[in-house]
């Protein structure tokens, strides 16, 4: 979730605020030339014009977009969720440059009502996604499938859920904390900033030393296991919900296990269907 939006120019170290909810209290007058300072020591590090694109503040990350390309001094700043999807960032950024662009100064920065109160709605603008659509007859139907896969030992599931782009996990529909080496919220993210936020994906990796040893001591059978990861974008391109699986399964029922995912997501996009998901920018 977005938390402050400015624009700042990197050179010069001056900012001004478009956006900010109640999460952060800073000072201004320092952190538009610490950006500045940070954006100089990347680019002489890298000898990049393109400089600072991304850092981290504990659970805060900044996130840079060029809406006049990376020549120009000129950035739109987020302070967001580290989880946060850099491409949404982006689509975002460059919704809010299109309407205030005529109104951008660091001497004055008073755009009218209308204009402001529409910059604002974009960068709060989220997609909460609607649980009471999941009738527990279907999440039964759901859970009971992916049981006897489990009972097969055809799959093994560390966490089975829909994310959010700016919301991280929103529902879960089956979790086993022990067999999770990794953040799954984070990997999402991780994920989708990888390819593409309108895309499906299924990547797949051979177990690690630790991995292998740790799910042995589970009294699972990693003879035929390989990790694997699914997210599949759910309604519609301008969706915010993804349906994201992070498990182990054996290489042979790969096609089964791709069909009762794929399954799942027919359904919930016939769910969501009904629902207006598209975006104001």
């Amino acid at each position: 979730m977005i938390h402050l939006v400015a624009f700042i120019d990197i050179e010069i170290g001056l900012g001004r605020t478009i956006y900010q909810d109640n999460t952060l209290q800073i000072s201004e007058f320092l952190i538009w030339p610490m950006i500045s300072a940070l954006n100089n020591f990347v680019s002489e590090c890298t000898a990049s014009e393109r400089g600072l694109v991304n850092a981290a503040l504990e659970d805060i990350k900044i996130y840079l977009y060029s809406p006049l390309g990376e020549s120009n001094p000129l950035r739109i700043v987020f302070f967001t969720d580290l989880f946060d999807n850099n491409e949404y960032l982006e689509k975002k950024g460059q919704a809010i440059f299109s309407v205030l662009s005529k109104y951008i100064s660091f001497e004055t920065f008073d755009p009218p009502t209308e204009i402001i109160g529409r910059a604002r709605a974009i960068a709060k603008y989220t997609q909460n996604f609607p649980t009471e659509i999941l009738a527990p007859q279907f999440l039964d139907e759901l859970r009971q499938k992916l049981m006897i896969l489990e009972e097969s030992e055809s799959i093994y599931v560390a966490d089975f859920f829909i994310g959010d782009i700016d919301q991280g996990k929103v529902f879960t529909f089956l979790e086993s904390t022990e067999l999770q080496e990794k953040d799954s919220v984070v990997l999402f993210s991780e994920l989708l900033t990888a390819f593409s936020i309108d895309s499906e994906i299924f990547v797949k990796s051979s177990l690690s030393k630790k991995e292998r040893i740790r799910l042995e001591n589970l009294d699972i059978d990693t003879n035929e296991l390989i990790e694997g990861w699914f997210l599949k974008q759910l309604s519609e391109q301008e969706s915010d919900f993804w349906l994201v699986g992070y498990f182990y399964y054996n290489k042979r029922k790969e096609e089964e296990i791709k069909q009762y995912l794929n399954w799942v997501a027919v359904k919930m996009n016939e769910k969501l269907s009904v629902l207006n998901l598209k975006r104001p920018f």
